[in-house]
Parts: C-alpha cells; sequence; structure tokens
C-alpha cells in the first residue's frame, strides 16, 4: 500500500494535464449547466431593467470590444440581444470600436438563425457601420442621430425603416448598453448618460468590473455584466445556455479538479507520515 501512495504522488503531470483536457472537453462541446445560484445583483438589475420596457421599446447596444475579449465579452452581447428580440423590443446595433465589425457580423448571421428566426432587419433590429471619433459621434447622438447615421451598415436608408420610427435622439431610446474591453463606457457615461438623462448599462471584462462600481451606487449605470460569470447569469435568467455557460462549468470542473488533487495528496502525506 505504501508503494502505492508514493506512485500517486510521483504521478507524471502530463496524465493531470491529460485528465484536464479530458474534463473540460464537454463542457466546452456542450454546457453542462452547472448550479448557479449566486447570480450577480447587476446583472440581475439589467435583466429586471429589460423585462420591464414596454414593448417596441429601442435599445441600443454598443458592442465595442476586439477579438481579444471576445470569450468574455461576446456571450454577454448575444445574450442580451436575444433577451431584447425575444420580449419584442427593437434593437440597434452600433460600434465605436473598428475590432468590433467581425464579431457583429457573427451577431447577423444568427440572429436569422437561431438568435431570433422570426424576428426581420430593417423592423426589428438594425445595424450600424462603425464610426470613428467617439466623443463626436456621441455628443451628436444626444442632438439628431441621423447626421451621422443615415444609413446602415449595408448603405440603406435609415431614417425610414420601420424600426427607427420615432426615433431622434438617445432621448427617444429605452436603454443603451455598452460591452466594452476599454473604457468606451466611461465616454458613454460622461458624454452620453449623464448629458441627456439616457439609462445605460455596461458589460465589461472581468478585471474592469471593479473599477464600475462608483457608477453603480451612483445610478449612473443602471446595472453591469461582468466577464463570463456575468454572461452566465444572464444566460441563465433568460434560459438559454451557451458559451458563457459553457467557460463558467469548465472553470468549475477545473477547480474541483485541482481541490481534489490538493486533497487527496494531502491526505497521502498524512498517511505515510503516520503510517
Amino acid at each position: 500500500m505504501k508503494n502505492s501512495l508514493e506512485k500517486f504522488l510521483k504521478i507524471d503531470r502530463r496524465l493531470i494535464f491529460l485528465a484536464l483536457t479530458v474534463l473540460l472537453f464537454a463542457p466546452i462541446v456542450r454546457p453542462l449547466g452547472l448550479p448557479n445560484k449566486n447570480l450577480g445583483k447587476d446583472v440581475v438589475n439589467i435583466y429586471n431593467y429589460v423585462e420591464n420596457l414596454p414593448e417596441r421599446s429601442f435599445v441600443m447596444l454598443s458592442l465595442d470590444y476586439d477579438p481579444a475579449t471576445r470569450p468574455e465579452l461576446h456571450p454577454q452581447a448575444v445574450a442580451l440581444v436575444k433577451h431584447a428580440l425575444r420580449r419584442n423590443l427593437r434593437v440597434g446595433i452600433f460600434t465605436l470600436n473598428a475590432g468590433a465589425t467581425g464579431m457583429i457580423e457573427d451577431i447577423a448571421a444568427r440572429i436569422p438563425k437561431d438568435i431570433a428566426p422570426d424576428k426581420v432587419y430593417g423592423k426589428d433590429y438594425v445595424i450600424m457601420p462603425f464610426q470613428p471619433h467617439p466623443v463626436a459621434v456621441m455628443t451628436q447622438m444626444g442632438i439628431n442621430l441621423y447626421e451621422i447615421y443615415d444609413k446602415d451598415r449595408n448603405g440603406n436608408p435609415t431614417r425610414d425603416m420601420e424600426v427607427m420610427k420615432g426615433i431622434k435622439s438617445v432621448k427617444d431610446m429605452g436603454l443603451g448598453v455598452c460591452i466594452t474591453g476599454t473604457a468606451m463606457l466611461d465616454y458613454y457615461v460622461a458624454y452620453l448618460a449623464d448629458k441627456n438623462k439616457f439609462p445605460m448599462a455596461g458589460g465589461v471584462t472581468a478585471v474592469s468590473q471593479p473599477g464600475y462600481g462608483p457608477y453603480l451606487q451612483t445610478g449612473q449605470l443602471k446595472g453591469l455584466i461582468g466577464g463570463m460569470k456575468g454572461a452566465a447569469d444572464y444566460e441563465s435568467l433568460i434560459n438559454d445556455m451557451e458559451k458563457g455557460t459553457s467557460g463558467i462549468d469548465a472553470l468549475s470542473l477545473a477547480h474541483v479538479l485541482v481541490i481534489v488533487l490538493i486533497l487527496t495528496s494531502n491526505v497521502i502525506m498524512l498517511v505515510l507520515k503516520y503510517l
């Protein structure tokens, strides 16, 4: 028995990496939906705000992240688009980050396939082209957005689209959400939300999340989705498990494996010491 225990302590680390790979494979391929009872308060606040918007309200989603932060932020964007469209809200997708265009293309391709197949482009949602100079764009959006967004990303006039009916500036919108891996959300609060009394929420990476506490405390942000955990929380709220849930499932299983190995090794050391 002693020899067997000693062999376990000297196990090839490559076998541990192999076990970890096998363990993570399942949730990455398909979410397991492990229990997620500790939902973030700020995530719930965004969900409730969207739930309480009147039908056909306009929700502005500014997707300002790039491939480097896609694993954390893209699931947030997908979950919000799903929720808004399924609530029969109008959705406008904007970006002030050129690196986000590829992720927006992915969402645009998915909407008619599996996000909201019954929704019609130009009637229920619209995708605007990338615009540089964020401060200038935000300032104009508070006055007359058609001065800069007179056409959508395909070159179609936006003013006559049904989705834009009654919308001249952000003052006519129900909610704005900026999902970003940069300081773009700070700009939205300062130059758009505060100046126009416009309800704003955000989605950020986990490492950036603590810095937005003051905005949440003062009510300048109606809610905040933080990192992959926030995305998984939102997916739980809308009962639709995707990449956010997959990521958290994988992290949880990895932590379980590490804890089991640490406990097992310590027990074996104690047994060998007093055997």
